[in-house]
């Protein structure tokens, strides 16, 4: 009797089982089962899973692939929280908004006809995971599981209820969970949720976690509905649509929700056709929300067409569709609040094969959006499925999916990576898997099913991490795999512009203790950001780094790779404090050993560091206070450090840090010019050959000079080819100096220079016209051709020919001075009345030198004012004064004023003179 009770039982619910399933593939929705095949099951009956456990996982090293946007070592795959029984599917993974070490993964868990959502949890960056397959242990339900952490730490997980659509959350990283709680309208229709939250500080719905789904039943049938929490997960409001609804023969399905950079909450779902199983993907629908989901905005259901891949049946059998997945970009680089959606879709372009991955990318806050194609592989045959999509902290776009591109049957699948660099309009495919798998439906679960969804987030120091199920690597049940991905770009080009910091890919390396490296509002030039080592408060000798590592790469013949950046220092206004250090210092391991390039010292009596007078105060630049530093790197650099040492003198500011691709051997600069004195109208050359000095000075900020080079004017073809090392290619002032000619600079039109290959060269006169300086500040030497040259007689090069320069010229002639001297201005190598006569014509003219505003100083305008007393902005700064003045200034050390003498004030010197002479001679 009991067995044929035993058998009556089991008949009865294989036949419930096969009714159910014969409903599933006329239904759109993909819940069914495992929900209504859980309640097969009496409560009290489920068997309980095995406790907590902990799993650090088998890495044997990564494997690296290297492509033109830079280069990707992924680790071996490992399983997050391995079993014996039972299975693991459809795996989001989220990361903790202000802590990337901690991330918190899930699945859909059913080991022998229990139904739960999994919770695993890194806390250390995904060196060790911990967590259980049934969430808190004891919480049964059916699926869809959507986690979440909000701006408090809190984990927070949606998933479908024993009775409709709830959630629960965690305050101790996922050990303990809260009895789920309904959301207020959910019906026992709920399916397909996601849940997003608003991590922004400055949004106005700052701390506010969204949900969204697919009613398949009650007043919102087949739409999309947003619930959401003010209180971490407390309480929920009452469910809202968000999508229109929909036209005769279609359903909302698949949706998913991101909060942009701003606070925004943008959903997107397919607007699919009703056909049971497969009901293909006809259209993007998308909402925002500019008010915390109290309204939605720009609700279509056609916002762009799709052809999705939604299928009963798409290889080996399994259930697959193209429903979208969205992120949003909410760095502070030049693509922030870029909108990027994925889904897998079939013959419609730039979609050509069975199954291509699309990305759908709005510039525009949704209005538009433009279709991409990511998977770069293109046999048509094969099938690229499931992606899902994260923007990273550099604002890279990183796309993971199935792909069966490396199997010669096609039936059997790997993971890929598309990463894209430049806002998705070019992708580098990267395979992520050690080992392939068959795609197969699960045993047990509706018809065809193997997962829905797959999941990717980015974590600690730029870790990538894609996050999928299988059944491969030898264990043979669908399991919940990663692996991590170093993204090591081409190259660094930083200007902290984010308030993050350090920003991305950039780091950290200290002390233990306290960090003296931050991020400022000052900026080289024109930008809004910098980095500060404020040696101004660190103890004498503290040590500290700011690091970036990029990929190794060979440059093009005749070309190398150069760091380059700006960096503004001031010494304090007492040589007993400093120096203080910046070490510039390069690898090729990836920062196992270092090289020095550079050793840059910043003192009261000067240095290399050194771009501002002293100063008492903590030092804060302005925008022409900085000046550019640029420094070649050995061929298989791959890491670059700058290394602040404190001497406890002032702050240290650098911006703009990049490593850049440059010609090795820069192109000439032919520059034309007559010097007055030198110059022979009857030959039309110079009399002598000489020296001059050429600088690049900053079209928009005159004050910065970016290189300099020496070069001889060669007296016939009166030609000087200058060749600059350090300068960029960009818009500058041309500035020329010689020992005894008034310091020119090029006219009002910005001189533009090219960084190219020596042998391309570049020119500038400054001959003809007299515009071609600035102010056209030359004198007219000769009318055949028409020519102007350099005014002479600076010989004490202090912008200007006066009284101070007669002085000295009337000296050297009085001793016969002669060979190469400053005193000899027709360069007949003699100091004599000529030269004299020369410089006093001009001294009465009132010669000076033409500058634009900003131009850097005369070289003895200003010295150290050490009686002054500064206005002090905090107290550290008055105390290191104080000490300061205990300490005292060596006389050696203290700043000699120079004497300037005006033309009248020689004229007046003289007289006095001869009348002394006169006197005498009597």
């Amino acid at each position: 009797m009991k067995n044929a009770l035993k058998f009556s039982m089991l008949f009865l619910v294989m036949l419930l089982s096969t009714s159910l399933q014969a409903q599933d593939q006329n239904s759109p929705r993909w819940s069914v089962d495992p929900r209504t095949s859980a309640r097969l099951y009496p409560v009290g009956e489920y068997a309980e899973l095995p406790g907590d456990d902990s799993y650090a996982p088998n890495t044997n090293g990564p494997q690296t692939t290297i492509t033109p946007i830079g280069t990707f070592a992924v680790s071996s795959n490992f399983r997050v929280h391995p079993r014996t029984a039972g299975t693991q599917s459809e795996t989001p993974i989220t990361v903790h908004p202000f802590n990337p070490l901690i991330m918190f993964a899930s699945a859909n868990t059913y080991p022998s006809g229990t139904f739960s959502t999994g919770c695993y949890v890194t806390t250390n960056g995904g060196l060790t995971w911990f967590g259980n397959d049934t969430l808190g242990g004891t919480i049964k339900n059916s699926g869809d599981p959507a986690p979440a952490i909000d701006r408090n730490g809190r984990f927070i997980m949606s998933f479908i209820t024993s009775t409709s659509m709830g959630a629960s959350y965690s305050t101790n990283n996922g050990v303990n969970w809260t009895t789920p709680v309904n959301f207020p309208g959910a019906t026992s229709g709920a399916d397909k949720n996601f849940t997003a939250t608003d991590d922004v500080p400055t949004s106005s719905y700052y701390g506010r976690t969204y949900t969204v789904y697919t009613e398949f039943s009650g007043t919102y049938l087949n739409r999309i509905v947003a619930t959401y929490t003010t209180n971490s997960g407390v309480s929920w409001t009452s469910i809202a649509p968000v999508s229109p609804p929909p036209s005769s023969g279609h359903h909302h399905q698949g949706c998913d929700i991101k909060v942009g950079p701003d606070g925004e909450v943008y959903v997107v779902w397919a607007n699919c056709t009703s056909n049971g199983q497969n009901s293909t993907e006809d259209s993007l629908g998308f909402a925002v929300s500019y008010d915390g989901g109290a309204s939605w905005s720009n609700e279509t259901n056609r916002k762009v067409n799709m052809n999705g891949i939604r299928t009963s049946s798409l290889i080996n059998g399994i259930r697959m569709n193209g429903f979208p997945r969205i992120d949003v970009d909410r760095t502070c680089g030049p693509r922030r609040g870029w909108i990027y959606v994925v889904t897998a879709e079939k013959s419609l372009s730039p979609a050509v094969g069975v199954a291509d991955i699309v990305l759908l990318r709005s510039t525009n806050d949704g209005s538009s959006f433009a279709r991409i194609k990511v998977n770069q592989n293109t046999d048509q045959n094969e099938y690229d499925y499931c992606p899902a999509v994260r923007v990273d902290d550099l604002g890279n776009v990183n796309v993971c999916y199935y792909s069966t591109r490396n199997s010669a049957a096609n039936d059997s699948a790997e993971i890929y990576l598309s990463t894209s660099t430049d806002g998705g309009i070019t992708f580098s495919d990267v395979k992520i898997s050690d080992h392939k798998f068959k795609p197969k439906p699960i045993s047990g679960l509706a018809g065809g099913y193997q997962g829905d969804y797959i999941g990717i987030t980015s974590g600690t120091n730029g870790k990538i991490w894609p996050y999928w199920a299988e059944d491969g690597g030898g264990v043979n049940r669908y399991q919940a795999w990663t692996a991590s991905v170093d993204f090591t770009p081409e190259t660094v080009c930083e200007e902290f512009t984010c308030v993050n910091f350090p920003p991305a890919p950039m780091y950290l390396e200290l002390d233990p203790g306290t960090n003296y490296w931050s991020r400022q509002t000052n900026s080289a030039y024109s930008g809004n950001g910098s980095a500060r080592f404020n040696s101004f408060s660190a103890p004498n000798g503290t040590e500290q780094s700011i690091s970036a590592s990029f990929a190794t790469f060979s440059p093009p013949l005749l070309y190398a790779r150069y760091l380059t950046f700006d960096e503004a220092y001031a010494p304090y206004n007492n040589p007993a404090f400093g120096p203080d250090s910046l070490y510039v210092e390069s690898s090729t391991n990836g920062g196992v050993t270092y090289t020095l390039r550079a050793a840059l010292y910043g003192s009261y009596s000067g240095g290399t560091l050194n771009t501002s007078p002293p100063t008492s105060s903590s030092y804060s630049p302005s925008s022409r206070e900085w000046r550019p530093k640029i420094y070649s790197l050995p061929s298989g650099t791959n890491k670059i450090r700058l290394r602040a040492v404190s001497g406890f003198g002032n702050n240290i500011f650098v911006d703009n840090i990049c490593v850049k691709t440059l010609p090795s051997l820069a192109s000439g600069v032919d520059v034309l010019c007559a010097l007055q004195g030198f110059y022979r109208s009857s030959t039309n050359t110079n009399i002598i050959k000489d020296t001059l000095q050429a600088l690049l000075c900053r079209f928009d900020l005159p004050g910065v000079s970016v290189d300099s080079a020496k070069a001889v004017l060669d007296s016939a073809t009166l030609t000087a080819r200058f060749v600059f090392t350090r300068a960029l290619s960009g818009e500058y002032y041309l500035v020329l100096r010689h020992r005894n000619s008034i310091e020119t600079w090029s006219g009002t039109t910005a001189f533009d220079y090219t960084r190219v290959l020596f042998g391309s060269d570049q020119s500038y006169t400054f001959l003809y016209p007299s515009s071609q300086a600035y102010g056209s500040n030359m004198r007219f030497i000769d009318l055949s051709p028409f020519r102007y040259g350099l005014y002479s007689g600076d010989v004490n090069q202090d912008n200007g020919v006066d009284g101070s320069d007669l002085s000295l010229i009337d000296n050297s002639a009085y001793i016969f001075a002669s060979g190469y001297v400053a005193g000899d201005l027709n360069g007949d190598y003699f100091v004599d009345a000529t030269d004299f006569a020369l410089a006093d014509n001009n001294a009465s003219n009132f010669v000076v030198r033409e500058a634009p505003p900003g131009a850097p100083s005369s070289p003895h305008e200003y010295g150290n004012n050490e009686d002054a007393v500064p206005l002090f902005t905090t107290d550290i700064e008055r105390q290191k004064y104080a000490e300061s003045l205990a300490k005292g200034i060596p006389e050696d050390l203290k700043p000699k004023q120079i004497k300037k003498l005006s033309y009248e004030e020689f004229l007046e010197m003289k007289k006095s003179t001869n009348q002394n002479n006169s006197g005498s001679n009597r």
